[in-house]
């Protein structure tokens, strides 16, 4: 039975490891005997003696009425204070005293799966989740990427067969000289010289 934290007619928070009745901003400090007399009401106890030996515990032969009555009016003081009513705690003559609000755990709410990712379980739907879709895209992806790859060699392919054409086609000059930011070039069977050139260019 959990009860650390309890509601007080749906709307005062008592909190027995604090010892607070908190209500909005209201935040009322409470002695132990009067957290003892809370969680008395909320295991159902009413009865003058029984009461008296569960707050008091071991103390409740030494404990004299008067604290008993004083600690009645105590509690009811506090509820004031935070919003209820002193008439909430119930005086039942020649038998006790008990509390006629609701007084229930507070409910938490449930953590979602996978906060934090740290559900290790989670964390493998959500890969195998993602995995049909990586599938996909590389599906589609690889078309592409073959015929960038053909496209590729074919270039290359023609690169090379043109190549020997040109340096044959280049073989057949030899550069001779420059002159008046002229190049002059000669075939490469003649045997003419760059003087002969710059004479015959000059005359």
């Amino acid at each position: 039975m959990d009860e650390k934290s309890l509601l007080i007619a749906k709307k005062v928070i008592f909190d027995s490891t604090k010892m607070t009745l908190t209500n909005g901003d209201k935040i009322i400090k409470i002695s132990e005997s009067e957290t003892n007399l809370l969680l008395a009401f909320y295991r159902g106890i009413y009865k003058k003696e029984d009461i008296i030996n569960f707050v008091w515990k071991n103390r409740a032969g030494c404990v004299s009425e008067s604290s008993y009555y004083k600690l009645i009016n105590q509690m009811r003081n506090n509820f004031v204070l935070v919003g209820l009513n002193a008439a909430d705690i119930v005086t039942r003559p020649r038998i006790g005293v008990s509390l006629s609000l609701a007084l229930e755990p507070i409910k938490k709410e449930p953590t979602p799966r996978c906060e934090n990712v740290r559900d290790a379980g989670c964390e493998k739907d959500s890969q195998r989740a993602l995995t049909p879709d990586v599938k996909k895209i590389s599906a589609k992806i690889r078309p592409l990427v073959l015929t960038i790859t053909l496209l590729l060699l074919t270039g290359v392919a023609m690169q090379f067969q043109h190549a020997p054409a040109q340096n044959k086609h280049n073989s057949s000059f030899r550069m001779l000289g420059n002159e008046d930011d002229y190049i002059f070039f000669k075939m490469a069977t003649d045997k003419v010289t760059f003087k002969e050139v710059v004479s015959a260019y000059h005359t």
